[in-house]
Formats: structure tokens, C-alpha cells, sequence
């Protein structure tokens, strides 16, 4: 065999390419590089571990919160499908934590429930949790599942914020630096 010169037969790299780009062009999602490397069976094969990738969605900020609204207010599990454009695992979660507080409250005349204000769809979001009286919540995920990272009732823990590394438009752009004693400005994109 000369330089140069290719055989007649495909590397398995290039057939199983074509294959997964095949599969992609009937879902409707061929990208025009994809296509030149699918018509062309000289093309050399992708570089990339994965000829398939797709682009990570750009995370969104959705606020509840606004003129008359505090947020979307959930007051037991079911409620939470009021979240709307939120992922399944945060509904999942904020409903699960509404309903836990609403069967372990004994608060008869103030409101008991959950009250999401912001969310990011990459991991972030505040709210008010309530129970007659109560406070402000960072939820985040860690470790793949979402929790509560922070409550407060007065500016954030700047060292909280930082450890998470908790975006300005969930969070606000001001944090309380306990070392020091003083607010400070805060910014994470």
C-alpha cells in the first residue's frame, strides 16, 4: 500500500461515526459539520472521544418573583409542578421539602411552605422557607442532588457564597464578610 492512498474498507471508527451521525440526521439534528464528514468517506475520522457531542445548554435564570409575586409559593408536594421551566429533580426536591414542612409544622395561623423566588437551571436558587416565621434559603446542587447550602435572615455568608460558588443573579451582588466584620460587594458570574 502506498502514502496516500486509502483502502477500500473503512476503519471502524469511521463506520460506527457515520452510524451514530445517521441516527442524529433522523432525529432531525444533523449539524452541517457532521453532514460534510458523513458525505465525504475520505473525511478523516472525528478527533473528539465522542463524533456525537452536543453543546451544554446555557444555564437560565428564572425568576418567580416580581410585581405583585414573592415567587411561586408550595405549600405540599403537589404544588411544585407550579414551578414552571424548572427541572424534574428541583420540583422533586422543593416538594419534598414543603410537604415535611407542612406535616411537622404546628403553626395554625401564619403561612407554612416553601417560596421560590430565583432559580438557575444549572444548580442554583433562593427562596423563603416558612413555618409561622422564617427565613431566607440557598438550595444548590452538590454532589448531584440538590440541598440547602445557606439560610439567612440578613446578607449572605461571603465564605458560603464563595465555597459554592454561588452565582450573582441568584445571590445578589453584596455579602456579609464575617472575618473582616463588613459588608463587601460580591461576584460570580
Amino acid at each position: 500500500m502506498t502514502l496516500g492512498h486509502r483502502p477500500a474498507t473503512l476503519p471502524l471508527r469511521l463506520v460506527v461515526g457515520a452510524t451514530a451521525l445517521l441516527a442524529l440526521a433522523a432525529c432531525g439534528k444533523e449539524t452541517s459539520a457532521t453532514a460534510a464528514a458523513s458525505d465525504d468517506p475520505t473525511s478523516p475520522a472525528p478527533t473528539s472521544a465522542s463524533p456525537t457531542q452536543q453543546e451544554e445548554e446555557a444555564p437560565r435564570l428564572i425568576s418567580y418573583a416580581g410585581g405583585e409575586s414573592p415567587g411561586v409559593e408550595v405549600k405540599q408536594r403537589s404544588d411544585a409542578a407550579h414551578l414552571t421551566g424548572a427541572p424534574a429533580d428541583f420540583k422533586q426536591f422543593i416538594g419534598d421539602l414543603a410537604q415535611q414542612n407542612a406535616d411537622a409544622s404546628s403553626c395554625t395561623d401564619g403561612y407554612v411552605g416553601v417560596t421560590v423566588q430565583t432559580l438557575r437551571t444549572d444548580g442554583f436558587a433562593i427562596g423563603g422557607v416558612n413555618d409561622c416565621g422564617g427565613y431566607l434559603a440557598l438550595w444548590a446542587v452538590v454532589d448531584g442532588r440538590w440541598k440547602e447550602v445557606a439560610g439567612t435572615q440578613e446578607l449572605w455568608d461571603c465564605k458560603v457564597l464563595e465555597r459554592y460558588e454561588a452565582p450573582s443573579d441568584v445571590v445578589g451582588d453584596a455579602c456579609y464578610d464575617y472575618d473582616a466584620q463588613h459588608e463587601r460587594a460580591y461576584q460570580q458570574a
